[in-house]
């Protein structure tokens, strides 16, 4: 399982890059700022070069390091992404969310990799390295820069926990604007026809306002916490710089060594400032970790049974109703059906009865509202749901064809028995195919795909919808003998409107 710190155990090489460039860039700033010294104490133009020269030498490792931290950020959402796209399908989640998620959540942690972390390897190197270079200049300042050192990070957890509530309200609107506004354009050619587009833009548009207060009210804390950070650090400087010239008229300390650790200070508090300016990214970056970790990592509750079932199995349908989510009429009410085990079964019906609905419920892929599925006498819902999808191949109408070469298409990259695909190849007269490229598939090759892809899987029960629509009787024919061959201790049900189809079946049932 893919976590963060799996993820930066893999990367240590970056990490210790970054990491070095951080060191060296702090030892940068100390001799730029004792050259600096040098050259308003000597007036040796020398000392004036080598500090421009270790200056320059900071901002050049500064930009290395962040580069290093843009490549990191790129392998975190790639991996992340990966890790989402596997478990889309496993599931239940919203399209907002899932737009959400994908998109937005995702580019918080792009900007935290971007802005908070580099400030984040900035403060770990450079406070205990400037903090020791001033204790060994002066102890009293190095003193008074340990003890005003907590005060901004404890503001910053003091705002953080005011923050994080309105961080979710945030992102909880912003989910729901993604999700009403996807919902308008998959309708908008209904709410064109029935005149109700100005409704829709009325609704996206209410959501789209409270999206920004809510944003505006974690803006509002993110310029307060900016404020309160400049405002400390400020202070804190101003404390040394006061400190340091009283002693230096009393004659407590060298002008040399006041002169430097008042070129420190400001150096010493720089990373602390800039997580003012960016604690609504870091704030954000966590709260994001938080969700994709919950989608990722938490395991649905399983009520699951350890018996074993006999495959391939009697599925049976008990009181089976199903609604579509914001929808008010039903599919089906209160089905009562029976799949024999080892049959070919053709599940037949008028255009909208609810067949494909039907065969999305026996896949697993919906739900029913009420009712329960059995295999054989285990009812579906208690178990595991990846258990129960490893076990059902299911063919949609229109197989979807991913921007792969056909070799995967066919696998959906599993591994592969290049004999067995040539053999159906064969069977379905796509043996024409290359299959090391993508390629564009008519419809009738694509219901090839999808069938082929099914029986490569070998699973014991098969769901096909429409497997021949389309194809001309030469080539139906050689799908129902592949059908056959491949039938024997094997659950198929396939929904039809063709005749040959339905006299090729064992069983009959009408919905």
């Amino acid at each position: 399982m893919f976590t963060i710190i799996e993820f930066f155990k893999s990367n240590k090489k970056i990490l210790g890059k970054i990491a070095a460039c951080k060191l060296v860039e702090g030892f940068f700033i100390l001799l730029g700022a004792a050259m600096l010294v040098k050259f308003i104490d000597t007036a040796a133009e020398k000392f004036l070069f080598a500090a421009f020269g270790f200056f320059a030498g900071r901002f050049f490792l500064s930009g290395l390091a962040e580069k290093f931290f843009a490549r990191l950020s790129t392998d975190l959402q790639t991996s992340f992404r990966k890790k989402i796209h596997a478990q889309i399908f496993d599931k239940e989640i919203s399209s907002g969310e899932l737009l959400t998620l994908i998109f937005d959540t995702l580019q918080t942690s792009d900007e935290f990799f971007l802005k908070v972390a580099p400030q984040i390897f900035s403060a770990i190197i450079f406070l205990p390295v400037f903090l020791i270079c001033a204790a060994f200049t002066d102890l009293l300042t190095a003193i008074i820069l340990l003890m005003t050192l907590p005060i901004a990070p404890l503001l910053l957890w003091l705002i953080g926990r005011a923050t994080a509530e309105k961080n979710a309200r945030a992102w909880a609107e912003l989910q729901r604007l993604n999700g009403e506004f996807r919902e308008l354009l998959s309708a908008i050619t209904t709410l064109k026809m029935f005149n109700r587009i100005d409704a829709g833009a009325k609704k996206i548009c209410e959501a789209s306002q409270k999206s920004s207060a809510a944003t505006l009210d974690v803006l509002k804390l993110a310029f307060v916490s900016s404020f309160a950070l400049e405002l400390i650090t400020t202070l804190s400087i101003a404390l040394v710089a006061v400190t340091l010239g009283l002693r230096l008229v009393a004659g407590g300390v060298e002008f040399q060594a006041a002169l430097f650790l008042l070129l420190l200070a400001p150096e010493f508090f720089l990373p602390i400032r800039k997580f003012g300016v960016m604690f609504h990214v870091m704030i954000s970056a966590r709260l994001s970790l938080d969700r994709l970790k919950k989608f990722l990592y938490e395991q649905e509750k399983i009520s699951g049974s350890v018996k074993k079932i006999l495959m391939p199995p009697e599925i049976l349908l008990n009181d089976v109703s199903f609604t579509y989510p914001k929808k008010f009429s039903p599919v089906f009410e209160h089905v009562n059906l029976k799949f024999s085990a080892g049959k070919i079964t053709a599940l037949i019906g008028e255009s909208g009865a609810g067949k494909s609905t039907l065969l999305k419920l026996l896949a697993g892929i919906l739900q029913p509202t009420t009712g329960e599925i059995f295999w054989n006498e285990l009812p579906t819902s208690h178990m595991e749901k990846n258990s129960l999808l490893s076990k059902v191949s299911y063919v949609p109408q229109a197989p979807h064809l991913f921007d792969a070469s056909l070799r995967e298409n066919f696998t959906m990259f599993d591994t592969l028995d290049d004999a067995q695909l040539k053999k159906f190849l064969s069977a379905l007269n796509l043996s024409s195919l290359d299959l090391n490229s993508p390629q564009k598939l008519s419809r009738g090759q694509l219901q090839r795909l999808g069938l082929i892809r099914a029986l490569l899987k070998n699973a014991p029960i098969i769901l096909l919808d429409e497997p021949t629509a389309g194809l001309d009787e030469i080539t139906e024919q050689k799908v129902l003998d592949l059908i056959k061959k491949i039938a024997p201790r094997r659950t198929i049900i396939i929904v039809t409107h063709r005749l040959p189809v339905i006299e090729f079946t064992d069983e009959i049932i009408q919905i």
